[in-house]
């Protein structure tokens, strides 16, 4: 049984009660106060004054997935579990909330870009949808762009559910080339599934390395989504689920999971019931994690296939191998489980988890 009642499929009303309850047990470990004026507890009870818990509050006290959605334009996906419990947490210093349940799932990662609500830091991201990266690029002349993956494939199932690049005529950008030249805005003049010639000329021969990359410049957002919620303002984007974006390296026995830059081991994992033994059902992607000792289970968070839709949770990585249509995931097998999925796939196991930033935390 777990220590606050948490159920993917109800009794969300007495989560908070529950939680109120009990927070006197828990450890009080550090002098860090939420001076913010933020919903929930002040004091956080768990964790460093770099990650930790406040506590859980109710979307009544927050906001609820639908009214989020709505204020970022966000329509894909299906309404779940709207009224979803947050846990108040301390996120690399700064004041943050996440849903404990999926708000919408059926939901791919694009349409979460181009709401702006993937990366958080007002830039473009790593690599709009439909871009390419890493060492499967390589400029082999003047004009000529080449791949030993794909740069076309209409996102079927024939063609290995590639996307495209783009066509003549469109703008492409090139970006974290070596040789200065090699980065800016270019035009297409022609495009097969393996090279890509440009109209400008100009290029510098050179093999493309994990963070050479190009993308339709059409696709391009600004990842600065935020909402105002009893005056303070957040901003929304994803869980980073694995040490590096773009991942480093996928093909690794953890797939780039374990590290530091991974924000779920960091504060998602501490918060299962399987913090406490350390016996991860997946331990090459969870590493060694903090016990937060609140005891939820894969059921109480739904993120396992078997509790429910939504039960993989989108990232902001993108894979580092020839398939970099595909971007992070956790969950589905169990919270410590990583992998990554088609991009544009409507698929009822994913799920939207934001996670909300305290502007100037």
């Amino acid at each position: 049984m777990n220590t606050f009642g948490f159920n993917g499929n109800g009794g969300l009303n007495s989560i908070v009660n529950e939680h109120e309850n009990r927070i006197d047990k828990l450890e009080n470990n550090l002098n860090v106060i939420d001076t913010s004026g933020a919903p929930g507890n002040e004091t956080l009870i768990q964790g460093d004054e770099v990650d930790g818990l406040f506590g859980f509050v109710s979307a009544d006290e927050f906001i609820d997935g639908n009214t989020l959605a709505s204020a970022i334009g966000l329509t894909a996906g299906t309404s779940y579990k709207p009224n979803s419990p947050w846990a108040k947490v301390l996120i690399g210093g700064e004041i943050g909330f996440f849903p404990i349940l999926p708000l919408r799932y059926s939901i791919p990662w694009d349409p979460i870009y181009y709401a702006g609500a993937v990366y958080g830091d007002g830039s473009i991201g790593v690599l709009p949808p439909e871009g390419r990266l890493g060492t499967e690029l390589e400029i082999t002349d003047a004009n000529t762009i080449t791949t030993t993956g794909h740069f076309l494939g209409g996102k079927s199932s024939a063609n290995d559910y590639y996307d495209d690049v783009g066509s003549a005529g469109e703008t492409i950008v090139l970006a974290g080339w070596d040789n200065a030249g090699n980065n800016g805005e270019f035009t297409i003049d022609t495009i097969t599934d393996t090279t890509i010639t440009i109209v400008e000329g100009g290029l510098t021969t050179e093999v493309g390395d994990r963070l050479s990359k190009l993308w339709p410049k059409a696709n391009e957002v600004l990842q600065n989504a935020e909402v105002t919620i009893n005056g303070l303002v957040y901003k929304v984007r994803l869980f980073k689920g694995f040490d590096e974006d773009p991942m480093n390296s996928y093909a690794d026995g953890d797939r780039g999971a374990v590290g530091a830059g991974s924000e779920w081991n960091r504060i998602v994992l501490p918060l299962h019931e399987r913090a406490e033994a350390q016996n991860w059902t997946y331990p090459q992607y969870a590493g060694t994690t903090e016990n937060w000792k609140t005891k939820l289970s894969d059921e109480d968070m739904i993120l396992h296939y078997s509790f429910g839709s939504g039960s993989y949770r989108w990232c902001q990585e993108v894979r580092d191998d020839t398939q970099t249509f595909r971007r992070a995931y956790r969950g589905l097998h169990g919270a410590s489980h990583a992998h990554a999925d088609i991009s544009w796939r409507t698929n009822s196991a994913s799920g939207w988890c934001p996670v909300l930033i305290l502007k100037n935390s």
